[in-house]
């Protein structure tokens, strides 16, 4: 493709081996020689400096249900580039086992949700900026160094935004490029080195209009851009032809040989409704960890864990003027990690039991930072209200009993046993 011009306890990193494989394998599996896996770690070609565990153990699995807002399949903005891809292209995802937006973020549409869907852009969502049907990549070295390099994409389509207009667009006769059925137009940012390349495509195909941001440098993925911009538009194509849901984010690892827990599926919205006092939106915002993690709890045992988070509520799609549930989902491979790890929360303010799950606390400092805390099995969560706007420092214990408490045990009625 041309284009014109938080957690507690201690995080360690393990030294035991396993396997010097890409991929996992049963064989991998059933050769670690801790049954549960804890305190083992997975090397990785080109992983040689990673301090996790595990630092690539993101296999997407393929989600045929399509999602229709409006009477229309929506195509999902992470599957136009997804981990699986930007890997066939010797590209890096950053490796951390504790979530952050600007790792890797998704924001997508799910298949209930009454509430209205908010973009903060006047015409079609911008990548770099905006998007309630968004995907957020930051890069990384095979040293395991951030590159300062992103990728994003964001799609609109008339029924969730409805100021996106593609006429001018398909009428115009000289795209950038043409793939298939899909054109593309490009404009570049200025850079501090020419060979950088910074910007952003437009990619259209019908009513349907992707946009992909781009900020690359030379001496690292600036070369993979084409290839890159060739990849969205094929896979673009396809998504329009066969609609399929949001990829789900799976685990394979023999550093963690288990089921991870899904938070965003338990967000439903009989439990979100009640708790944030309006209907909940069909948008989730999911943070997926890229790495497989350990701890130390306070008994000194290392403990390898998975770690999501999952936020839904309204459907702005900035956080700042979103009014959510959030929810923390951390897998471990046995359940006295998970109850270490509820008896290892730091108490700097008030605590008290709650009848959620195998065990549940609410803590707060008076009145703010309202959480509850619970356990089912080897599985821990954490749930608060985030709403930057009314509440910055969070709810009140009182609050956090009377809302999130009733959430909590919702959201577990739709927990599947694992």
């Amino acid at each position: 493709m041309k284009f014109t011009t938080g957690l507690w306890p201690i995080s360690a990193a393990t030294l035991v081996l396993v396997t010097s494989c890409g991929g996992m394998s049963g064989s991998d599996v059933e050769n670690a020689k801790d049954p549960n896996g804890d305190g083992q770690t997975v090397q990785r070609p080109g992983y040689a400096n990673s301090q996790y565990p595990d630092p690539a153990p993101i296999k997407e699995k393929a989600n045929p249900q399509a999602v229709r807002i409006g009477g229309k399949p929506v195509v999902q903005a992470c599957n136009l580039l997804t981990v699986a891809d930007l890997v066939s292209l010797g590209i890096r995802a950053g490796s951390r086992p504790d979530p952050n937006g600007a790792t890797f973020e998704r924001r997508y549409l799910v298949g209930d949700g009454s509430g209205p869907l908010r973009s903060s852009e006047i015409t079609y969502a911008k990548a770099l900026t905006s998007g309630v049907n968004h995907c957020v990549y930051s890069l990384e070295d095979n040293q395991g160094n951030q590159t300062q390099e992103e990728l994003a994409v964001a799609v609109s389509q008339p029924a969730y935004v409805p100021t996106v207009d593609t006429k001018p667009y398909l009428a115009d006769a000289e795209p950038s490029l043409t793939v298939g059925p899909v054109k593309v137009f490009s404009k570049r940012r200025k850079t501090e080195s020419p060979s950088d390349a910074s910007g952003d495509a437009v990619l259209v195909l019908g009513d349907t209009l992707v946009d992909l941001d781009f900020d690359l440098k030379a001496d690292k993925s600036a070369g993979k851009l084409q290839d890159l911009g060739k990849k969205v538009a094929e896979n673009f194509a396809k998504q329009v032809s066969a609609p399929a849901g949001a990829n789900v984010i799976g685990y394979d690892s023999a550093a963690f040989p288990k089921s991870v827990a899904q938070p965003c599926p338990m967000l439903t919205p009989d439990a979100v409704t009640p708790a944030i006092g309006t209907d909940a939106s069909p948008m989730v915002a999911e943070t997926p960890g890229t790495a497989v993690g350990d701890m130390i709890m306070t008994n000194s045992t290392k403990h390898n864990y998975v770690r999501i988070d999952c936020e839904r509520g309204t459907g702005h799609d900035n956080g700042i003027d979103r009014r959510a549930l959030h929810l923390t989902a951390i897998s471990f491979l046995g359940e006295d990690a998970a109850k270490s790890y509820l008896g290892s929360a730091p108490n700097d303010g008030q605590s008290a039991p709650a009848q959620v799950g195998d065990e549940g606390q609410v803590r707060s400092k008076g009145q703010t930072h309202g959480e509850v805390l619970f356990r089912k099995g080897r599985f821990a969560f954490k749930l608060y209200l985030a709403d930057h706007n009314a509440a910055p420092d969070g709810i009140s214990g009182a609050d956090a009993t009377r809302l999130l408490v009733p959430a909590a045990r919702k959201m577990l009625s739709a927990f599947p046993d694992q």
